[in-house]
């Protein structure tokens, strides 16, 4: 067995020697018919950078390795945000590379892939920044020729769209099948002239944009076939169904748009880049004008948008309580926190009031993170007419809790770091967290989609007998339901943390006058056995014996009260290692998916049961 270095894939030893001290080469992030592509670190200006090698079995050709370097070097001339630029392109060792910039993010090949069908104004909003990139280089006589999903990036922080291998695309097409033998290759998105042989130009480019246009919106290709032939032969000679026959649910105006893209005459396609991106844009306009047509969008009063946005705030600085402590502890398996699009502005709204919108968008604008908004916004309950009150504890209860309980958290979460990509984690959750015998149930999604900031919300089972995980979380807290919401990790997009989080309001009346009818019958009892004991001392002893029975047996009153809070507490941190322990089993479910092939087999479903077993109390 041959064991290679990680960071020097299919023998790269050699380039990897040829860069030093120049490029520190750090891992690959992918590879394709013509290039395998590195993440390395400019050493001399000190950035993350990505480099694009041509593979050994092509480089040995010198027509080929000239034409990579050629069409590089012409593409270092694009300079425009859409557009990854391109440093250097260059030969070192005998390996033909170029180095452009990285973007920190994801494919929307991958994007698809992972989320299936995408919204119409983020379908759109992508179309029109690669259409912008497009006009631009098709002014300037480059063609790219290879539009396709994989070559398309989507910057994490900002979410911007960004066209890679612009001028570097073969014009030979080299499909890759994937595991469901669907071809995400140049060949689903060859236009009819470039399926011919006949000369391109830069309406090819829009044509393939029209595929990926329909691929996203409707989830599957405008042709799709057994082989590579059939797929070019359908699109130099069958025409491409309607898009809204496949997906009738998009909007008009867009399928229409979608539509023009693949018509088989390139002049009856969009002309330029910058038609296409304002045929884009009247189309959305129209869409939004009639989707506030349909009905109005939900509005909240001053008092519920300050509720959403306190409580967004309060979960944040809940979730930085647990990085620090993160940092301190230098634990970035387990965390427990401590004690602590765009649409018309003329729509109809009351004067004192917020369309949940822009709630959601002033939250985020002010720094809040979009899962914590999703979480607030999920402890609004509607009321009457599309109004909503706030799922607060009222100030009564609130003092007795600090009185009683002694702590002002509110709110239990924890966390792990996954060293896998989000895309990994999400399907290990749904195997793990809906089988016995944890047996969560799923309720609903918030904000969107889990791997784009959106919260999974979880039903707890009842209590059952023999492997019941929650008893502290479902009796101890009360809480009925658990979130869980993933994020990537900062600097290291092959790593995920996943964050659990039960709301303790819910159960915070139910602790607090449980424990108060707890101390208050115990004061009660206790008062009259003091009266008794006083009563039967005096007879006896006197008051030197009365007055010690008296306070012995007042302080067992008092005691009940003084035990309530560290009881609470006790039952906080039990439910936070439920918690943890229902993370851990995700993490073993994934190396067990890794190793086999398939998950562990399930335990056998509980068996139902009429009473409380207490034994896992105890």
């Amino acid at each position: 067995m041959t064991i290679t270095e990680p960071t020097t894939p299919d023998g790269l030893a050699a380039f990897r020697t040829a860069l030093h001290g120049q490029y520190a080469i750090q891992r690959e992030l992918g590879r394709g018919g013509m290039g395998i592509v590195l993440l390395a670190r400019d050493e001399k200006l000190d950035r993350s950078v990505a480099l694009k090698v041509l593979p050994p079995h092509l480089a040995d050709d010198p027509e080929t390795r000239e034409r990579f370097l050629r069409e590089a070097r012409m593409a270092a001339q694009l300079s425009h945000p859409n557009i990854v630029p391109v440093y250097r392109a260059d030969e070192l060792g005998g390996y033909a590379f170029f180095a452009m910039g990285f973007v920190d993010g994801e494919t929307l090949g991958d994007r698809i892939r992972d989320r299936g069908t995408l919204p119409a104004v983020e379908v759109v909003r992508v179309l029109r920044e690669v259409a912008w990139a497009l006009a631009y280089a098709h002014a300037r006589s480059i063609v790219h020729r290879d539009i396709k999903p994989d070559n398309i990036l989507l910057e994490r922080a900002t979410g911007r769209a960004v066209v890679s291998d612009f001028g570097i695309a073969r014009a030979e097409f080299n499909p890759a099948l994937t595991q469901d033998g669907l071809v995400l290759g140049t060949v689903h998105f060859m236009s009819p002239e470039q399926a011919t042989g006949d000369a391109l130009d830069g309406r090819s480019d829009l044509y393939a944009l029209g595929c990926i246009g329909f691929l996203a919106l409707a989830g599957r290709l405008p042709f799709e076939g057994t082989t590579p032939q059939s797929i070019l032969v359908a699109h130099a000679t069958k025409e491409p169904p309607p898009l809204r026959t496949v997906a009738p649910e998009v909007d008009p105006h867009i399928a229409a748009v979608i539509d023009r893209l693949l018509r088989k005459q390139r002049d009856e396609r969009f002309a330029t880049g910058e038609e296409l991106a304002a045929a884009l844009d009247k189309a959305q306009e129209k869409m939004l004008h009639a989707q506030r047509d349909h009905g109005p969008s939900p509005v909240l009063d001053s008092e519920h948008a300050m509720a959403v946005w306190r409580r967004a705030a309060e979960l944040q600085a809940e979730a930085a309580a647990r990085l620090e402590q993160r940092v301190r502890s230098n634990d970035t398996r387990a965390l427990v926190p401590a004690d602590a699009n765009t649409g018309s502005t003329n729509d109809a709204v009351p004067t004192d009031a917020y369309r949940l919108r822009d709630v959601e968008a002033a939250a985020v604008e002010a720094g809040i993170s979009q899962r914590y908004v999703a979480l607030a916004l999920d402890e609004i309950r509607a009321q009457g007419q599309g109004m909503v009150q706030p799922a607060e504890v009222s100030p009564f209860t609130e003092r007795l809790a600090r009185r009683f309980l002694g702590t002002s958290q509110r709110t239990l979460s924890v966390s792990r770091v996954f060293r896998s990509p989000g895309r990994a984690v999400l399907p290990a959750l749904g195997r793990s967290l809906q089988t016995s015998p944890w047996l969560l149930s799923l309720k609903d999604t918030l904000g969107g989609h889990p791997l784009d900031g959106g919260v999974l919300v979880f039903t707890l089972p009842a209590l059952v007998d023999g492997n019941y995980k929650w008893t502290w979380t479902r009796y101890g807290v009360y809480a009925t339901e658990v979130r869980v919401s993933l994020a990537p990790v900062p600097g290291d997009p092959q790593s995920c943390e996943v964050t659990m989080t039960v709301d303790l309001r819910s159960g915070l009346g139910i602790n607090v006058f449980g424990y108060g009818a707890i101390a208050g019958g115990g004061a009660t009892v206790s008062g009259i056995i003091a009266a008794a004991l006083a009563k039967k001392a005096f007879l006896l002893a006197g008051a030197a014996i009365a007055g010690p029975a008296v306070a012995a047996a007042l302080a067992v009153g008092v005691g009940l009260v003084a035990v309530s809070g560290p009881m609470y507490r006790w039952e906080v941190k039990k439910t936070a290692t439920e918690l943890s322990d229902a993370l851990g089993a995700v993490e073993a479910s994934m190396r067990a998916f890794d190793i086999f092939g398939e998950a562990p087999p399930p335990l056998p479903p509980p068996k139902a049961t009429g009473g409380m077993d207490m034994t896992g109390m105890i």
